[in-house]
């Protein structure tokens, strides 16, 4: 449902299209949802490197930011029920959610990353580094989704899931002795730790908002 405000000398052609705040807060549990999903996974492929007295810390650390996020998910779907039908949320984005460009940045995404990882594998030998190529290929796709989407945020979540392998280099140039392992690791935690913190923020920031109203 859509709706739009209605301004005093303001023909309804140029009424700026919002979205219901219920929208807003569905819309916004979906990514939730689909944030917490893909971290459990980044979660998955990198701990398996971690070895040694780090290992539980890793997982204990991990399982906290995972109940966060998936909190988060809960708290803007019962929100958004609890939200009115008909209260006005946010200007939409001047082009729609979407479309062609959405799926031209999709497949790009998975072109780049059926490719990459194929020459890392195949040609390099470096299967411990694809973990590193995916964090670069998923972090830079945010970018142009942030366009697409409207949402400005999805910048601040590439570029942490880039740093991941910045910090994975910094690591093992710094640590000469750091097994390869840690290629595999920092980035699969790390964009982890990134897509859950982006989960829960959301659940909190509604919520914020929610108060202020």
């Amino acid at each position: 449902m859509e709706k739009t405000l209605a301004r005093p000398g303001v023909s309804p052609a140029a009424r700026p299209a919002v979205r219901t705040r219920r929208q807003q807060l569905r819309n916004g549990g979906r990514g939730a949802l689909i944030g917490t999903s893909f971290g459990l996974m980044w979660f998955a492929l990198g701990q398996p490197a971690v070895q040694g007295a780090a290992r539980p810390a890793v997982l204990g650390a991990g399982l906290l930011l995972l109940a966060a996020s998936a909190a988060a998910v809960v708290r803007l779907f019962v929100l958004a029920r609890r939200t009115p039908a008909d209260e006005a949320g946010l200007p939409m984005p001047a082009v729609p959610a979407g479309g062609p460009r959405f799926l031209t940045v999709v497949l790009v995404q998975a072109v780049a990353l059926g490719v990459g990882n194929g020459f890392v594998r195949g040609s390099l030998h470096r299967p411990e580094l694809m973990l590193s190529w995916s964090a670069l290929v998923v972090g830079a796709h945010f970018f142009p989704m942030a366009r697409i989407l409207g949402a400005p945020v999805l910048k601040v979540v590439g570029v942490a899931m880039i740093a991941t392998v910045g910090l994975a280099a910094l690591a093992a140039v710094l640590l000469p002795g750091a097994p390869a392992g840690v290629w595999q690791a920092v980035p699969g935690i790390g964009c982890a730790a990134v897509l859950w913190t982006a989960g829960a923020v959301t659940g909190l920031r509604a919520g914020r908002r929610r108060s202020a109203a």
